[in-house]
């Protein structure tokens, strides 16, 4: 149910010194109430946008939980299918409502999640709120759609496979994880199970009716809505959704690092580095939480040691970034540091620039094992701590993105006081403990690095290993 009236508003919180502000960090009311079928149904409401509602649905369900040979991918397809449903079997009818209520209507699929995210005139909640509970609690679609939505996920697949990044995706996840856990793929699926999607209705059927369920839903709405109201209207239209027990997914294995993999690219493109060590499963109210959501500043922020080595000292990287919430997952999840490299100094140097930036990027690492020697480190930390504090707030500028931003967070334990609990395990961090997440996790046998470059470019010693 509601919590404690928090009349402070984002503004007013920037205004404040860099103190810590405990239990008092998400500016918004959370409301909550689980319905008798398992269904939460959160609501934040946002007065300050006035006319506007966004009703999200996030399905605890992505690619990880795609388990069955030869049917990866198949998250991602009921992405895609969940805009086709059929009203009163009329093809297209979907599009037809929401269309009819001006809507913006979207939806992301994720290795843990899906989440579908349409924003309209408050004026039409209880129309949205009836259009959206009808495509998950009868989600009606025939064999051919699916075949068509399936061709529709292999033409994203070769598009996307233009890029790089995919391909170094897919072998790091690969030697991270191997072909029996879910994050073994990437949230696309592999090539070949994707090119076979059209022959797997009745596996897509069984993963629909067993992953798309009530009690492991969320709905959340932000806007200008009042939460009892929302909370009638979600009785109302989800209330015959049917629980169904959800299956227990296989835990990640160690991966007996360090690994390596290499992408031999056709074209002449500026080489890159993934180098990733596997994390533990994310706790957003714990001190190895913590230590993750500050690792990007740490270590790729513009005032990190390492950044500034790779960019301006050796000059090596016109771009590099650490971590990101890709390494927030249900299960271990790799933390990665991504380099582009500056394409002239690669062509003068060739591979051994590529293993001198390794080493220096794993020195980077290493150096936080001892943070809490270097001068200054209680004042570096405390400060990086209230540059994620006013990052974060300053995230929150829409109805979508302050339900999106909880969303992520809610999703671990379902508990609606998440935000706050999480920024109080911030202001509690240590540089002692940093160290300590450094010296377990920062270490040889979890490590993998994943290169990309032309295919002359690079000897053919680079393979993959695992």
């Amino acid at each position: 149910m509601g919590r404690s009236m928090k009349s402070l508003a984002v503004v007013v919180l920037a205004l404040l010194p860099a103190i810590a502000v405990f239990g008092d960090f998400f500016p918004y009311e959370v409301h909550k109430k689980t319905l008798s079928n398992g269904l939460d149904v959160i609501v934040i409401p946002t007065p300050e946008f006035r006319d506007v509602v966004n009703w999200n649905t996030l399905i605890l369900a992505g690619s990880r939980n795609e388990v069955e040979k030869g049917r990866s991918g198949l998250a991602h397809l009921f992405e895609h299918i969940a805009f086709r449903h059929k009203f009163e079997d009329t093809p297209n009818s979907y599009d037809t409502r929401i269309d009819a209520i001006g809507a913006f209507d979207n939806a992301w699929t994720w290795f843990d999640v899906t989440y579908y995210h349409p924003v309209t005139f408050a004026s039409n909640l209880e129309e949205l709120a009836e259009v959206q509970a009808e495509r998950f609690v009868e989600l009606d679609f025939t064999e051919r759609i699916y075949r068509t939505e399936a061709g529709a996920v292999l033409g994203e697949y070769r598009r996307n496979a233009s890029n790089p990044g995919l391909r170094m995706s897919e072998v790091m996840s690969d030697l991270m994880y191997g072909p029996s856990h879910g994050y073994g793929h990437t949230t696309m699926g592999y090539l070949a199970d994707v090119q076979d999607m059209p022959n797997s209705y009745q596996s897509g059927r069984e993963f629909y009716e067993t992953y798309y369920r009530p009690n492991n839903a969320v709905v959340i709405v932000s806007g200008d809505v009042d939460p009892e109201e929302v909370f009638a209207l979600a009785q109302e239209t989800y209330g015959s959704w049917q629980p169904r027990e959800v299956p227990d997914l296989p835990a990640a294995e160690p991966i007996d690092g360090p690994l390596r993999g290499h992408v031999a690219w056709d074209s002449d493109v500026p080489p890159r580095m993934n180098l990733a060590y596997m994390v533990p499963p994310f706790d957003p109210g714990s001190t190895e939480g913590a230590v993750m959501m500050m690792l990007s500043e740490l270590l790729s922020g513009e005032t990190a040691p390492l950044f500034q080595k790779l960019r301006y000292e050796e000059k090596v990287a016109t771009g590099f970034f650490a971590g990101g919430q890709s390494a927030e997952g249900f299960d271990s999840r790799p933390f990665e540091a991504s380099v582009r490299f500056d394409k002239a100094k690669f062509d003068e140097e060739g591979a051994p620039l590529l293993e001198r930036t390794e080493k220096m990027i794993i020195g980077g690492f290493e150096d936080l094992k001892t943070f809490s020697q270097r001068p200054g480190a209680a004042e570096t930390l405390n400060r990086l701590k209230s540059k994620l504090r006013y990052d974060m707030l300053s995230q929150l500028d829409s109805a979508h993105d302050i339900a999106q931003a909880f969303a992520m967070y809610y999703r671990f334990g379902r508990d609606p006081d998440v935000m706050d609990q999480m920024m109080e395990a911030i202001e509690r961090l240590t540089p002692a403990d940093i160290d300590a997440f450094a010296r377990e996790h920062f270490v040889p046998s979890n490590r993998v690095v994943v290169t990309m470059a032309h295919r002359d470019a690079m000897p053919d010693t680079i393979q993959a290993s695992r």
